[in-house]
């Protein structure tokens, strides 16, 4: 049986996301192989794809005589891929049509209607051929929708924030200050011929100027450094850390917060860490592991929701981190599958949930202790609109102005936006407990 092209492939793993509603990680663990060289350029399709998504989608449009009807998704999926191709990789031209066509050989009829449509396609780019009046989704790669509510919340920042989704995100490394200065690291990375930027207002952060491989990386087996984005790396600078603290994180997977916890925190701080996924549970286990903290750590595969499979109804806790499921539309960039994933009524149910757990991790905090709300969203019904109908509802809770120095200022907290800060988009804020 002849091997698929790479093409079929990424038409494959697109389909899983755009038809079948799989995320983009899901997609790739079920088609990536193991340490293939080919993984790597299928991912580059896969994401370039998703990114320009509403771009190429206008494009093909004018292209084609009829829409595609649904048992052919696949088709308008794979001629979307050789736009992205033919706009956006070096791939010679002839190549990826030849191999666009190649990749539908179940569907012989349709072969020809792929080749006519992307030739037909560089006829009018060397015809100098372009559109004028382009619609704002198709200019800027998102769904309307995305656009409209970054408008109203950003009006000064919201080309900004699509611009940047739609660029490759930095790979931003977070050293361990417990074990390495940053200048010796930052030494170590020089020895190693690998170009980076420092950070000075993070005192953890550096960006490499090219992702690499983390085995490739000086002291990454040892611990001495990690991967997490910058925006990631502010919430022990709001933890205001001392001896003997009891701590409660939720949600904890993937675990990066957890750790720079742990590298930054005294020794005798109690952490307990709270995930309700199995799988990513293992995930913090193996990096724990790797940086010799697990026996730091308790940890505990509950539903935080559900008090009677974790709490033993009398500790209380000096900081909670509540790290809550969001809508994500901070981390566009990584993610750009959440582009189409995403829908406008998905925000107020997240929004919804948001608003159940903090109420509900309210109860495990001591007086006078502190909250840490924090969300990967730039939407601000998942923040501050949560933040403050939370103060409105709690009386004993008062909102702790945050002055870092990093992120937008807003009403209750703190917002990171991709492109503005060297960040994902992040939002912080710090509550609390009055009696």
């Amino acid at each position: 049986m002849k091997t698929p092209n790479l093409q079929a492939r990424a038409v494959a793993i697109l389909q899983a996301v755009l038809v079948e509603g799989y995320s983009l990680d899901e997609a790739f663990s079920q088609a990536l192989k193991k340490n293939s060289k080919e993984n790597g350029l299928l991912q580059e399709w896969c994401y370039g794809t998703l990114r320009h998504y509403d771009r190429l989608i206008y494009s093909l449009k004018p292209l084609l005589r009829k829409p595609f009807k649904k048992q052919d998704s696949d088709i308008e999926i794979a001629l979307l891929l050789g736009l992205y191709q033919l706009q956006e990789t070096r791939l010679p031209q002839a190549v990826s049509v030849a191999e666009t066509v190649n990749a539908l050989s179940h569907k012989p009829w349709a072969k020809g209607v792929v080749n006519a449509v992307l030739r037909h396609f560089l006829r009018q780019q060397d015809d100098g051929a372009n559109s004028q009046n382009v619609p704002e989704n198709a200019f800027y790669s998102h769904p309307q929708w995305m656009i409209d509510l970054w408008k109203k919340a950003f009006p000064e920042q919201w080309q900004i924030i699509c611009e940047a989704n739609n660029t490759r995100p930095p790979m931003t490394l977070r050293v361990n200050l417990s074990r390495i200065e940053k200048s010796a690291y930052l030494d170590l990375l020089t020895q190693a011929q690998i170009a980076f930027r420092d950070i000075p207002a993070l005192s953890s952060a550096v960006i490499l100027e090219k992702a690499m491989n983390v085995d490739h990386l000086p002291g990454f087996s040892e611990g001495l450094v990690s991967v997490q984005d910058s925006g990631a790396q502010y919430l022990p600078t709001l933890l205001e850390l001392q001896p003997e603290l009891a701590i409660l994180d939720t949600c904890s997977a993937p675990g990066g917060k957890l750790l720079h916890l742990l590298e930054t925190a005294p020794t005798s701080v109690k952490v307990t860490a709270v995930e309700i996924d199995k799988n990513r549970m293992q995930k913090i286990k193996e990096n724990l592991k790797r940086l010799g903290y697990s026996n730091r750590v308790q940890l505990i595969t509950a539903d935080i929701l559900k008090p009677d499979t974790w709490w033993d109804k009398h500790t209380l806790y000096d900081r909670i981190i509540a790290d809550v499921p969001c809508s994500a539309m901070g981390v566009i960039r990584r993610h750009p599958d959440i582009k189409r994933l995403r829908q406008p009524e998905d925000i107020a149910q997240f929004a919804a949930l948001q608003s159940k757990m903090l109420n509900a991790l309210w109860a495990y905090l001591k007086p006078n202790a502190l909250l840490i709300y924090i969300t990967c969203s730039t939407c601000p019904q998942e923040n501050d609109q949560v933040i403050k109908a939370f103060l409105d509802g709690e009386k004993t809770a008062r909102s702790v102005p945050i002055q870092s120095g990093f992120g937008l200022s807003t009403p209750y907290g703190t917002q990171l936006l991709p492109g503005l800060y060297e960040s994902d988009g992040f939002y912080y804020a710090k509550l609390q407990k009055i009696v």
